[in-house]
């Protein structure tokens, strides 16, 4: 009698084996930042088994213009994009793709969107004001600068969209971050050298990409004391450092091995932009490292830059393959 009741229970509890598992790498393709109010493009594809039949659709966590349902589901070809408008509200929100067939379990991918706005009241929050502005003729992108020792530099990164990336394809975040380039697209592959003596490269006309000598113009100015490029400039990082947030997270993490005072009282607002490698196939360190190019070469294959990583109080040197990671860049000019 016990062996009929679990015989039928078993039967009861038996596997649906009718239907069966799609093979699928499926990607959304989506930008990780995006304006409040812009248009946004999500790939669809992805599903290798089946070949065919495959019908796709798209939801979102703020609305349900088009649910991945069997009833309201649009069907996308695969390789087709899908459009829809960032909503006008700070927050990050998910969109997930959906691929259905006939006779296979539905498969899908999820992508997180984080709304940015702009000005006053918007996504960006704890940087000094700067005391200036400059307007790049080029785009009309406008910038803010202060005079730190001879030199005045930008209080943001440089943000011109002819070369380079933004931050894991997402170009909006540009606005805050500025873009990544490679050394070669930031400098027009010039190496520069002595104060003020770096190439134009992709910062706007009057400004350079800062040389070695501009860099330890800085530091001296910072610190009071002079520091050669070649060290590490201990303790130097949090006087540059904003205590800023990006839609109210911060962009430097607490660390017990950093004071954290954010002093950065010449207003020089360095944010944790992070960097692309790999012809900017691959993106890591937002929100953890800040990395800076010096228009000077180390020899014919590298150059130099500048680094600020959360966890240690020092902003230290460091070089790499002309053409390999993409960095950010803080223009200069002579007072």
């Amino acid at each position: 009698m016990a062996c009929a009741v679990l015989l039928a229970l078993a039967s009861c509890h038996k596997k649906d084996t009718t239907k069966d598992y799609m093979i699928s790498s499926m990607d959304n393709r989506m930008v990780p930042y995006a304006l409040a109010g812009s248009v946004v493009k999500g790939y669809t594809g992805g599903v290798v088994v089946p070949a065919s039949g495959v019908r796709y659709g798209w939801t979102d966590t703020y609305r349900t213009t088009k649910k991945a349902t069997d009833t309201a589901m649009i069907i996308l070809p695969e390789g087709s994009y899908f459009e829809f408008i960032v909503p006008d509200t700070i927050a990050t929100f998910q969109v997930t793709q959906t691929a259905k067939a006939a006779g296979y379990y539905s498969t899908s991918a999820t992508s997180d969107i984080t709304v940015i706005k702009l000005g006053a009241g918007g996504s960006l929050d704890g940087i000094v004001q700067p005391a200036y502005k400059f307007t790049d003729s080029r785009d009309g992108r406008e910038y803010g600068y202060v005079g730190i020792g001879n030199l005045e530099w930008f209080t943001e990164n440089l943000d011109y969209r002819e070369a380079g990336s933004g931050y894991a394809g997402a170009d909006d975040l540009g606005y805050i971050t500025g873009r990544l380039y490679t050394w070669k697209e930031a400098t027009s592959g010039v190496s520069g050298s002595g104060l003020g003596g770096g190439p134009q490269g992709a910062c706007p006309a009057g400004w350079s990409v800062p040389t070695n000598e501009d860099w330890e113009d800085l530091a001296k100015a910072v610190s009071g004391e002079d520091m050669s490029f070649l060290s590490s400039w201990n303790n130097l990082a949090d006087l540059l450092k904003a205590n800023a947030t990006l839609n109210s997270d911060k962009f430097w993490p607490f660390s017990i091995n950093v004071a954290s005072n954010f002093e950065n009282s010449f207003g020089w607002n360095a944010l944790a932009s992070g960097m692309g490698y790999d012809g900017f196939k691959h993106f890591e360190g937002l929100k953890s490292y800040a990395y800076f190019w010096s228009s000077t070469e180390r020899d014919s294959d590298n150059a130099f830059y500048r680094y600020i990583y959360y966890d240690i109080p020092h902003f230290p040197f460091n070089y790499t393959a002309k053409g390999d990671a993409g960095f950010s860049v803080r223009c200069v000019r002579k007072k």
